[in-house]
């Protein structure tokens, strides 16, 4: 547990309810038990997530919302911030950097994860906008040109500087995260997303072969893998 005054914060960022849950799930319990606040912002409603002509989108994206509210709580994530972008069509929100950036600011994050935009055949387009915009909202935040009406017109919000970028979903993996002690819950939180797991066979052998996968060689039962990204030093 962390001890410090100052208790270090994290800001995932999703595409959809349940991303983070399958890309970070047991990385974001693992830090929330190690004291650090954590936050996660979706920025669909997570009304395509399904295969069923019959499903009614309003109806799923309520669904899905109360799905990501039950698997944060068992993540112990401290807010989910919904941005609320119709499912599929964030490639044409042209807020999202901006509303990211005002989230960037207002949570104060040490350590921000994201899809990596850059991965080889990425075909999800909500995938590759989420996480091309986050990236852009870390630079953005940081700089007081960016964005300045937000700084006038929210009360004690300052330019913030994200130490960390974790990229997940990555191919240029450079960082392990040992979730052994985790991974149980992770997998309770998956199963909150019932409605896209419910017919899904062996999902639970498919991700224990993937995060054991992941472990290989660094002393771990299970992992998870990001690419890390400093961005103040690195540009």
């Amino acid at each position: 547990m962390n001890t410090g005054e100052a208790r270090r914060r994290v800001l995932a960022v999703g595409a959809h309810p349940d991303d983070v849950e399958f890309t970070s799930g047991g990385s974001m319990a693992w830090w929330a038990a190690e004291g650090w606040l954590t936050f996660l912002a979706v920025c669909t409603d997570g009304s395509k997530g399904s295969s069923n002509a019959e499903d009614d989108p309003q109806m799923l994206a309520a669904t899905r919302r109360a799905e990501q509210a039950a698997a944060a709580r068992v993540l112990g994530i401290q807010e989910v911030i919904w941005l609320g972008h119709p499912d599929g069509e964030l490639v044409r929100a042209p807020s999202l950097v901006e509303e990211l950036a005002l989230q960037i600011r207002r949570v104060r994050p040490d350590r921000l994860l994201a899809w990596d935009a850059w991965r080889p055949y990425e075909l999800h387009p909500n995938h590759r906008a989420a996480g091309l915009a986050a990236v852009d909202a870390v630079l953005a935040a940081g700089n007081p040109h960016f964005y300045p009406q937000q700084l006038q017109t929210e009360s004690g919000l300052q330019p913030h500087r994200v130490e960390e970028v974790y990229l997940f979903g990555t191919d240029q993996r450079d960082t392990w995260v040992d979730i052994t002690a985790t991974f149980e819950r992770k997998m309770a939180a998956i199963a909150c997303h019932a409605s896209q797991v419910a017919g899904l066979r062996d999902l639970a052998l498919k991700m224990s072969y993937c995060n054991q996968g992941y472990a290989q060689g660094h002393g771990y039962t299970y992992a998870e893998v990001f690419k890390v990204l400093h961005p103040f030093c690195d540009t």
